[in-house]
């Protein structure tokens, strides 16, 4: 071979030697890109198909329910929340109670897109609970969110129905399956007990309550009402005979109306009103109050019996039917009843003294 064939030949050997190490950089590029962009296809519950990340491990939620279904569920993947500030949180550890509070779309609440967008949650999950404009809202949050996938879901049935696919949905979406299932079932196990003592009472010998709302107790919910509802459940009359107000309720009702009511027992969940009422010269020829049967909902880390709605209500549900039927009830052990709650769906390992200071307020 010649000096001329035999350059030739070495650089035909460097070439070849390049364009295969640059195809084998591309490959290797091109591998990097598929296992670094790792997404799944879902349907959320509104029929929607989303891409989404194959792991979610930021979620926010837009409204209180969802908010707290991801906290019970998975609350290492909650990125923040949206109502903490006006509640009482101190039985919940700092890892959660110092994530930030970006607001949502609730109630008179108006959300503020940018905020949610600069912590980068994996997806934003957007509650719903009415046909109208469903759609239409859902189109203008994604919209809005650019590439955040908005995951539509059902919040409508969060609170104690017993059956409701959206737990069991959002267990699967955020790969916590087996924790749903428990949830699922501690709330079986306490709607079936209740529903097995109090569904044969007849309706002569069944409890009559009044909710009273706000500082005054003069706002109310009659039966029918999601903020009422625990009453209907536990077997009692809910005295309340008033229009319900959609949406956030509490229909102003006067005194002269609840002296004419008359409950037996009157809940609360609003502490000023509780401070107040056996005090009161307007609320003192009420058998409720004469009878000392006044009881206010315990309301750490969140209201057991309303505002906010959500699937923690279930604990709320269990209280309810032992204030109104003590004697019924009376082998619910709500001390450990609590105690599980607290740990496996609140997170929080409850002290003695926190234990009494909760379920007597």
């Amino acid at each position: 071979m010649n000096v001329k064939n035999g350059t030739l030949l070495l650089i035909l050997i460097v070439l070849l030697a390049v364009t295969a190490c640059g195809c084998m950089e591309q490959t290797e590029a091109e591998q990097v890109q598929v296992t670094t962009n790792n997404t799944v296809q879902i349907t959320d519950m509104l029929g929607r198909e989303l891409t989404v990340p194959e792991e979610i491990t930021s979620v926010y939620a837009t409204s209180p329910p969802s908010t707290i279904l991801v906290y019970m569920l998975a609350p290492e993947k909650v990125a923040g929340w949206n109502f903490l500030n006006t509640f009482n949180h101190t039985l919940m550890n700092d890892e959660y109670l110092n994530l930030p509070i970006l607001g949502g779309w609730f109630g008179t609440q108006t959300g503020n897109y940018e905020t949610i967008i600069n912590i980068h949650p994996d997806i934003v999950m957007e509650g719903y609970t009415t046909d109208g404009q469903i759609d239409e809202a859902i189109k203008r949050r994604q919209e809005s969110f650019g590439n955040i996938p908005v995951v539509a879901i059902d919040d409508s049935i969060i609170f104690v129905e017993e059956s409701d696919p959206t737990i069991e949905y959002v267990g699967e979406l955020l790969d916590c399956e087996e924790q749903a299932a428990d949830f699922m079932e501690f709330r079986a196990d306490i709607l079936d007990e209740i529903e097995n003592k109090v569904s044969d009472i007849p309706d002569e010998e069944k409890v009559r309550v009044y909710y009273a709302e706000g500082p005054t107790g003069l706002k109310t919910d009659p039966s029918g009402s999601q903020h009422s509802q625990v009453i209907d459940i536990c077997g009692g009359i809910n005295v309340a005979n008033c229009s319900l107000t959609p949406g956030n309720g509490m229909t102003p009702v006067s005194i002269e109306q609840v002296m004419e009511w008359n409950p037996e027992i009157i809940l609360t969940s609003n502490a000023q009103f509780y401070n107040t009422v056996y005090s009161d010269p307007l609320w003192e020829n009420i058998d409720a109050v004469q009878n000392e049967r006044v009881y206010l909902s315990p309301l750490n880390p969140f209201c057991w019996i309303d505002r906010p709605q959500g699937p923690h209500l279930i604990i709320g549900t269990a209280w309810t039917a032992t204030v109104l039927y003590p004697d019924l009830f009376e082998d619910m052990d709500m001390e450990q009843t609590t105690r599980d709650f607290y740990s496996q769906f609140l997170h929080y390992d409850l002290t003695e003294e926190e234990m009494e200071s909760l379920l007597n307020p």
